[in-house]
């Protein structure tokens, strides 16, 4: 529990906040292939896609506590550090696509960044759906544990 705010609860903030990235980066390229020249929609298409970023940025917070928890406790599986790794690769490239306009901002290079974030999103969705299939299991569990105290 962090602030009065269970792990399931930020599970869940943390998936809508990514959610709303992906959908967010759709409405940039569609701003960008809609707008009728490259002088206006080449800005849109950046400030969109940084609000998008921003979110993104905001769903790390749970994602970096959750997956600590689970690296000491020895409770990590290896989709956990594929999911950091390829993580770390997007954000980072991400952070330079927003931070500044250099000249390898090409179309090949947010291609490449395109595929990372999805593998990594898809890679999230995956240990989302698993964590809180376990978690559906562990709390069945203790409830049952829990009548059979009663009971006696």
């Amino acid at each position: 529990m962090v602030m009065g705010v269970g792990t399931n609860q930020l599970r869940k903030i943390s998936l809508k906040l990514q959610i709303s990235t992906l959908l967010t980066y759709m409405l940039g390229f569609i701003a960008l292939k809609l707008s009728g020249s490259k002088k206006e929609g080449i800005p849109r298409h950046g400030k969109i896609n940084t609000l998008g970023y921003t979110l993104g940025a905001l769903s790390l917070l749970y994602m970096m506590y959750s997956g600590l928890r689970r690296i000491i406790a020895r409770a990590a599986p290896a989709i956990l550090y594929v999911h950091g790794f390829f993580g770390l690769i997007t954000l980072a490239l991400s952070s330079l696509f927003v931070a500044n306009r250099w000249s390898w901002k090409t179309v090949k290079n947010m291609r490449i960044l395109v595929v990372l974030f999805l593998s990594t999103f898809s890679g999230g969705v995956y240990m989302f759906s698993r964590f809180y299939k376990e978690e559906g299991v562990l709390r069945r569990q203790q409830i049952k544990k829990q009548r059979v105290k009663t009971r006696v």
